[in-house]
């Protein structure tokens, strides 16, 4: 266990997120402070015991509740790490954290450290829109920070030099959409609120504001308020300038999401310029207590999400059994893709793959042309089906009078490479990629198969991962071969076996 990292954690009926987090820094940080108000699901029980100490302070806003804590509670290592009960460090993190910690404070330049942040909603990562990378002042010497006074998206106010680190945090809540659609409607009107106070008085920014984060809230101040539709511009921005079609369609929802939230921030701010509470009920700008509405005019506290019905409280296993569970935990990666590669990939999918299968079924020439401006290596008299399946034209490598096929499938996420005059009947399947299954991240293999010259895959056989096909060689109809097949042999079964010698006349 280090001594020279303590961490701080707010909570309130955070049961099915904050046992990740703490999970995340079992055994090398000197203390966890988990600052609750009131949970009622068994989050305090859960912290407890995950070795955290648990104080109880009534909610006071998202920024008191952390500077209360930072300035009672006894931090008495070199850095502090401040988390949501929603976010875990993975191990790379944890590693580059230490490396710093470890040194003495006066060796280390700088007084804090913005940490990136990976976002998943409903179940995947979001790794553009906009949000990634996504950059928090969390990790600073200990006594130098404290958050700005503001309603919500609170930030860290640093003087002196501030790094990066670029391995990110995970944020995931678990609790559910409605949840996670709740909570941004809280905080839709928490903003709209300080949106409100920051255009009537204009403040400086601290110097230790994110650029990102400053450029965001000079926009909401200057354009949300001026334009009619401010959704459907964010949508526009995060969707196609900051390529979040590249996420796929949890993508699109997520930029849909984010908009329908600009759009709440909008209407909230234009009815409390009108002179209209958009949440009277929560009594000025109080929050929530234990359930109990609490409000104060004074106090410029905000509001958390209402409570949720009690739950039961999780049952608690011993830290070994916990330990043992969280190893065996899947947490596939995000995507092993380049930036590149994907907008490559996308720029098939969008536009090659469908004038590929357009084509009539004896244009061989025009599919070769078209699979070579996409990066494929495809010589003379090479014969494709336009249903032949191409997965990543730039990954293979087709030799002169190589035939493909009707439906064949080259599932080239590795490289595939098919010798001269070698023929790959209608269905067979040559996959070149597989996962690490005894790897957490289920982590991409792309290995490659190569065919020599002469080969015949038959009908709806399969070829995995690694293969080397011999010359000559022959793969029955309905096979499948994981193992390199020997030149000049016939091999049939699942899995393969050599059959018998094959002998051209």
């Amino acid at each position: 266990m280090s001594g020279n990292i303590d961490v701080l954690i707010i909570a309130h009926n955070e049961a099915l997120n904050l046992g990740h987090c703490l999970e995340s820094l079992q055994g090398w940080v000197r203390k966890i402070h988990v600052i609750d108000s009131g949970s009622t699901d068994g989050t305090q029980e859960l912290a407890r015991s995950l070795g955290a100490e648990v104080v109880h302070h009534d909610w006071e806003g998202y920024a008191r509740q952390r500077n209360w804590a930072l300035n009672n509670l006894e931090f008495s290592a070199p850095w502090t790490l401040v988390l949501d009960a929603d976010e875990l460090i993975p191990e790379k993190l944890r590693e580059e954290l230490l490396a710093i910690a470890d040194q003495s404070p006066s060796n280390v330049a700088e007084n804090g450290y913005y940490i990136n942040r990976l976002t998943w909603f409903i179940g995947k990562p979001i790794r553009h829109c906009g949000y990634f990378p996504s950059y928090h002042l969390r990790f600073f010497k200990n006594g130098l920070g404290r958050y700005e006074e503001r309603e919500v998206h609170e930030h860290v106010e640093l003087s002196g030099p501030i790094g990066r680190i670029e391995t990110p945090m995970l944020h995931d809540d678990r609790r559910g959409l409605e949840h996670y659609v709740a909570k941004h409607n809280r905080y839709s009107t928490l903003e709209a609120r300080a949106l409100a106070r920051e255009i009537a008085e204009p403040t400086k920014e601290s110097s230790a504001l994110e650029p990102a984060a400053r450029r965001r809230r000079w926009a909401k101040r200057n354009i949300l308020p001026r334009v009619p539709s401010p959704g459907l511009l964010r949508f526009l921005y995060m969707y196609f300038f900051r390529l979040g079609f590249l996420d796929g369609s949890t993508g699109f929802h997520f930029c849909r999401f984010i908009a329908s939230y600009d759009d709440f921030v909008a209407m909230k701010l234009r009815a409390i310029r009108a002179g209209q509470d958009p949440a009277p009920s929560w009594g000025g700008r109080g929050g929530w207590k234990s359930g109990q509405l609490v409000g104060d005019n004074k106090s410029g506290g905000s509001a958390p999400i209402p409570p949720q019905p009690t739950q039961a409280i999780p049952q608690i296993a011993s830290s070994k059994s916990q330990a043992d569970s969280a190893a065996r935990q899947m947490q596939p990666e995000s995507s092993p893709w380049t930036f590149k590669e994907k907008l490559g990939r996308a720029a098939w999918m969008i536009l090659g793959r469908p004038l590929f299968r357009a084509t009539f079924h004896n244009w061989y020439g025009i599919r070769r042309w078209i699979l070579r401006r996409f990066g494929a290596k495809i010589a003379p008299g090479v014969s494709i089906r336009p249903s032949a399946h191409i997965e990543v034209p730039w990954m293979i490598d087709l030799r002169e009078g190589v035939t493909i096929g009707d439906y064949a499938i080259l599932y080239s996420l590795g490289p595939i490479t098919i010798g001269e005059r070698s023929i790959i009947s209608q269905y067979a399947h040559l996959c070149a990629g597989t996962h690490d299954y005894a790897d957490h991240t289920f982590k991409l293999i792309r290995t490659p198969i190569h065919i020599e010259q002469d080969v015949w895959i038959g009908a709806d056989a399969f070829v995995g991962p690694g293969v080397v096909v011999g010359a000559l060689a022959v793969l029955g109809a309905r096979s499948s071969a994981y193992k390199n097949l020997a030149t000049g042999r016939i091999h049939v079964g699942n899995p393969a076996r050599d059959l018998k010698e094959r002998t051209l006349r």
